[in-house]
């Protein structure tokens, strides 16, 4: 009876609050595809994947950070893993994606190394949909989108602005082009603050990836790892090779494969110490990885 009278009392609240949950929930299922596929919004390298493979199963993934957009050609590899690099990506990003199921994998996952996808300290970005709270409300979390329609709106209605319809229809991931000098290259590792890095800010990364390899084993997912390849003018910090040399204990420890690719490459297929560049070393990488990604 009290439970009852209480009903009745807080009936209007609690009606209020099914309504919103209810519209926003609508507001997620229309509005989240049109979001990516519309064209009108700049979009993060999750979603620019997604709207080229928007099938709910991706059987082989590739995963990293912009080491691996830089690297791999999905479009001239023969192998059929979709490059699912993301700028800034770690392996809790992974993690993340793996059991909110952002992504399903089917049968295969390769997640590119370096250090700083290990790194917990590496700045992400918020708008990757894996980083919503599980009571942040849709129109809330893409508030920013949502707001720039709604002036866009009332100002093609009220004074005639005309928006660019498909203004990023044809957006692409970050590539880099050329080589730096050595010059540059000197002057980036100086004022880098990514090269003396504790042992101690990669604690969650690694706990991340022995839960990745415990859900692989019980979804039947082949994992591997491959340590990214290195400028071989770059003079690798001993923070690095400490982070290698852990990573691939733990491969050991967990019964997982391990490529070391770090001296795989020459100095001309780099645009800095770690990224590919466009026009050559991508094309190099690609074609000398499918041999192992299809083995």
């Amino acid at each position: 009876m009290k439970m009852l009278n209480a009903l009745r009392r807080w009936r209007f609240p609690l009606l209020l609050a099914v309504f919103f949950v209810g519209l926003d929930w609508m507001a997620s299922a229309l509005l989240g595809p049109w979001l990516v596929s519309s064209g009108r919004f700049i979009l993060n390298d999750y979603e620019i994947v997604r709207r080229a493979h928007p099938e709910a199963v991706w059987d082989q993934v590739f995963f990293g950070n912009s080491i691996v957009i830089s690297a791999y050609l999905e479009e001239e590899s023969e192998s059929g893993y979709v490059n699912l690099g993301v700028d800034y990506g770690v392996v809790t990003d992974l993690w993340d994606m793996l059991r909110k199921k952002e992504i399903q994998v089917g049968s295969e996952l390769v997640i590119g190394l370096n250090d700083l996808t290990l790194y917990d300290e590496f700045p992400t970005n918020p708008a990757y949909p894996w980083h919503r709270e599980p009571l942040e409300p849709f129109l809330y979390f893409y508030r920013d989108r949502l707001r720039l329609l709604v002036e866009e709106t009332a100002a093609q209605a009220f004074t005639g602005f005309v928006p660019e319809y498909g203004k990023y229809a044809g957006q692409e991931r970050a590539y880099y082009y050329g080589s730096l000098s050595q010059t540059k290259l000197d002057e980036k590792a100086a004022s880098s603050p990514y090269l003396a890095l504790p042992m101690e800010d990669f604690e969650e990364n690694f706990a991340a990836l022995e839960e990745i390899a415990a859900w692989c084993g019980r979804n039947g997912v082949r994992l591997r790892l491959l340590w990214m390849p290195l400028n071989p003018d770059f003079q690798v910090p001993k923070s690095t090779l400490a982070v290698k040399a852990r990573t691939e204990a733990l491969c050991a420890q967990l019964g997982l494969e391990f490529k070391d690719w770090s001296g795989a490459l020459d100095r001309a297929c780099f645009y800095d110490f770690g990224h590919l560049n466009h026009e050559y070393g991508a094309h190099v990488f690609t074609k000398e990885i499918d041999q192992w990604l299809l083995s």
